[in-house]
Order: C-alpha cells, then sequence, then structure tokens
C-alpha cells in the first residue's frame, strides 16, 4: 500500500496541494481526477518522485519518505501515467514504459527482459 499523508507543495508562493492525504492499494488502478488546475498531476509528481513536497509523507510498504527521489520510487514499483506524457516516438511502448530504467546489460538492450517486464507492468 502506498499512502500519501498531509501533503502539501507549493511553488513560490502559489500553494498547488493543502494537506492531501490519499491511498493506493497494491494491483488496483487508479484514477485521480478533478477540474484544471485542481492539482492532480502535482500530487501525482510528487508521489512519483518527480517533485519534492513542500511538507507531508509518502509511505511505501511501511517505510516513510520525506520526498522521495524518482530512482526510489521505481524501486518501490511507482509508476505514473500522467495525462501528458512525454513519449519518444521512435522507441517502442515497452521502451517508454521504461525510459531512465531500461534493463542493459554491457551498454546494450536487454530486449526480452524488457518485454518481460513489461508484459508484467501491464498485466
Amino acid at each position: 500500500m502506498l499512502r500519501a499523508s498531509n501533503i502539501t507543495k507549493r511553488f513560490n508562493q502559489t500553494e498547488v496541494l493543502h494537506d492531501v492525504t490519499v491511498s493506493f492499494h497494491r494491483g488496483q488502478v487508479h484514477s485521480i481526477c478533478g477540474e484544471n488546475g485542481a492539482g492532480k498531476s502535482t500530487l501525482l509528481k510528487v508521489i512519483s518522485g518527480i517533485h519534492r513536497p513542500t511538507s507531508g509523507t509518502v509511505t511505501v510498504g511501511g517505510r516513510t519518505y520525506h520526498g522521495l527521489s524518482v530512482r526510489e520510487a521505481r524501486q518501490c514499483g511507482i509508476i505514473p501515467i500522467l495525462q501528458d506524457p512525454t513519449l519518444v516516438p521512435v522507441l517502442s511502448i515497452a521502451e517508454n514504459l521504461f525510459l531512465g530504467a531500461l534493463p542493459m546489460r554491457h551498454r546494450l538492450l536487454e530486449r526480452g527482459r524488457l518485454h518481460r517486464q513489461a508484459r508484467k507492468l501491464l498485466e
């Protein structure tokens, strides 16, 4: 289970998230809905380590973080699918899913491992 507790995020003087608490359960698909500017993408970016919260914590598997890094989030299995994903058109879906964390061996892409990981993630 992942729990974001009392998350506040400010960009300069603008408070984008105020004391947000939400829980997500493993093996379930979740969506966050709301009006434009409601903070949906910012919340996902805080949970996935793209943004550091101004205050609050993220707890994953019993371990509490005051701000995950992108690497830590991925290691915890947090892979957000943002509203406006940045995709590389010349790469496959699997390659885009693991962009920045491609399975490599001796500087070569391990395509079999990549496809197995992508299939598992998509299932």
